[in-house]
């Protein structure tokens, strides 16, 4: 797994999620029954343009050190950034699934992710769906979507300070439109688990 090289950020972003929901339909009365698994994951479109030559390099060796959609790399959000520091927190129990999670060593009694943060555990990228306040002992409840793929450690740590995605190439062709100064293209992708 490589790190997104810091000096590339795309001109635009596509940032979404895929979840995983089927649906049945009556062929009698067309109601519609959903079901919804863990297993949703993020997607995501880089948009890059006007890349001069040393920036066009990096894109297209990054590419390369990926070899198609074999490689990994992490990927952080780059428009919510994480609020200030409030505890060294981790998972509190093991075996934890859904869409909530119990953590613990949170600062007492304060605001500790707020609505929209984003935070990973266990290499899964979650977004806190509402504001959450830590109890007296320091311990509180993460709304959190998508579902939790697999249960998270005991003790587990919750990045919030630095949280990322791990990411794939979503095809094996990539390209980039090269003219006689700058460059550009599109790179799709997909979290890797």
């Amino acid at each position: 797994m490589i790190d997104w090289p810091s000096e590339l950020q795309p001109a635009t972003m596509e940032w979404g999620r895929v979840f995983n929901s089927y649906a049945f339909t009556s062929p009698f009365t067309q109601s519609q029954q959903i079901r919804t698994h863990p297993g949703a994951y993020w997607k995501c479109s880089l948009t890059f343009r006007n890349l001069k030559r040393p920036k066009e390099r990096v894109l297209s060796t990054f590419i390369g050190s990926l070899h198609g959609m074999a490689g990994t790399f992490k990927l952080k959000p780059w428009t919510r950034p994480p609020g200030p520091f409030v505890g060294n927190a981790v998972v509190d129990g093991g075996g934890q699934a859904g869409a909530q999670l119990v953590t613990r060593n949170w600062n007492a009694n304060a605001l500790v992710l707020r609505l929209g943060d984003y935070i990973t555990i266990s290499d899964q990228l979650l977004e806190v769906l509402a504001d959450v306040t830590s109890n007296a002992q320091g311990i509180a409840v993460v709304p959190v979507s998508p579902w939790l793929r697999v249960p998270p450690a005991n003790g587990a740590t919750v990045n919030y300070r630095a949280p990322y995605a791990i990411m794939r190439l979503a095809r094996d062709d990539v390209s980039l439109s090269i003219q006689a100064l700058i460059a550009g293209g599109t790179l799709e992708c997909r979290e890797a688990f």
